[in-house]
């Protein structure tokens, strides 16, 4: 008698435990499967990391073609000792540059990328500074000197430089392609006698990424006006007024001589130094579907995440058994999520692209769910939720200074959700 007691007792006791053994088994095979979707999660990412590098290949090679970034830095008057053991440079007192830039757009593949032309002229005069030593007077004997232009690169040059020195119209007479430097033989009687030396320099010329300016003169200013709508202003100097539409921009500078690192005479041995001081614009328009498809897909383990406790905690509450597999194709579906953006990013914006393509993966869970439950209305709950949480990711690629924040608190809200939906589960139901 107290045998056949005993072996019911284990019986009540075997069966309670299956509910609890099928319940911790099923939840060890979801997490295998989160593990196992790490993989196809590395090599999406690698994917990005590639079509990143074909589209910088694709925009080095438009560049180096059409022009790279121009640095403008010059003119200056360049003075030899009396035994040309070495050199200085005297830069102007004044430096006007007034600029038209406009932009167009070239193709490479599928990839466009943005270059422009630049149409500037730079007016001023030289006087001779006040910080000259005695030995640097002493070496200004000769009255024929070279004036210096340099440029990031001569290839970006669509015309010749005319300058205008005095009245005179003078045509570049050394061209150093080593060093992007244009040189005229100005006489500089004028300057040696006290009188200022005026100049005008006109300048066509074609680049990409951006357009910078070395602040010369003992007082400089710019301006510039483009049809660029998505200029970034960057350098030492910011413009002290600008006004950007959706046509275009102008902008000013107006940079002293005391607000940079040197002097109105530059010895030789620091001239590499001055462009340390250079200031500009950046003229391309932003192309970003990388780096977000980059930081999109650094969720996707917390998307899987979300959606296996979903339809966990479905599958549970309506005691309809979903087979292992059945996650694991919903875990691919989500991965593919990021293919699709990334295929779709290439040719439309990237709101585009995550619409269409998180509106695909909803659709198809959705409807997958809805027909492995027998139930449209679980289908349509598993839909919104996922809606809900792309939303939220969306949201989060945009306000990136936000995020971390915005981050925490909506999971914050989601594991409230997720604990509220799990008191109602009877784990251990008989």
């Amino acid at each position: 008698m107290e045998t056949t007691i005993q072996n019911n007792n284990q019986t009540i006791q075997n069966n309670n435990d299956k509910p609890q053994k099928s319940t911790g088994l099923k939840l060890g095979i979801i997490s295998l499967f989160c593990l196992l979707l790490l993989i196809p999660w590395a090599f999406i990412r690698e994917m990005i990391t590639e079509r990143g590098r074909t589209e910088s290949d694709a925009e080095r090679e438009v560049y180096d073609k059409w022009g790279e970034a121009q640095t403008i830095k010059g003119p200056a008057i360049k003075f030899y000792t009396q035994k040309n053991e070495s050199s200085f440079s005297i830069l102007p007192e004044t430096l006007d540059i007034t600029g038209d830039v406009s932009t167009r757009t070239l193709s490479r593949g599928i990839y466009d990328f943005t270059v422009y032309d630049a149409a500037l002229t730079l007016r001023g005069k030289f006087v001779l500074p006040p910080t000259l030593t005695t030995a640097q007077r002493a070496a200004m004997a000769n009255t024929s000197l070279p004036m210096t232009l340099d440029l990031s690169s001569l290839k970006g040059l669509t015309d010749n430089p005319v300058i205008v020195v005095d009245g005179r119209t003078l045509t570049p007479q050394e061209v150093s392609n080593e060093e992007a430097r244009l040189m005229w033989k100005v006489d500089v009687s004028s300057l040696l006698n006290g009188d200022s030396l005026n100049y005008e320099l006109h300048l066509l010329l074609r680049g990409s990424r951006s357009l910078d300016f070395v602040p010369m003169g003992n007082t400089t200013s710019v301006h510039l006006h483009s049809d660029c709508a998505t200029p970034s202003f960057g350098g030492e100097f910011l413009p002290t007024e600008r006004t950007v539409t959706d046509n275009g921009f102008d902008a000013e500078w107006r940079v002293l001589a005391l607000n940079r690192n040197f002097s109105q005479v530059v010895p030789k041995e620091d001239w590499s130094t001055v462009n340390n001081s250079a200031f500009g614009v950046e003229l391309r328009r932003p192309v970003e579907q990388y780096q977000q498809n980059e930081r999109a897909v650094k969720y996707a383990f917390l998307i899987v995440l979300l959606t296996f406790a979903v339809v966990f905690f479905v599958e549970v509450r309506r005691e309809h058994p979903i087979h292992p597999v059945q996650y694991l194709l919903i875990g691919i579906a989500l991965m593919l999520f990021y293919t699709l953006l990334l295929s779709f990013s290439e040719h439309l914006t990237f709101l585009a692209a995550y619409l269409i393509a998180s509106g695909m993966t909803v659709a198809m869970i959705g409807l997958y769910m809805g027909s492995i439950m027998r139930n449209r209305k679980v289908g349509l709950l598993i839909g919104s939720l996922l809606m809900v949480l792309y939303a939220f990711i969306y949201i989060l690629l945009q306000i990136e200074s936000y995020a971390l924040l915005v981050g925490s608190v909506g999971l914050f809200a989601i594991l409230g959700v997720a604990m509220a939906a799990s008191r109602k589960i009877e784990w251990y139901r008989k």
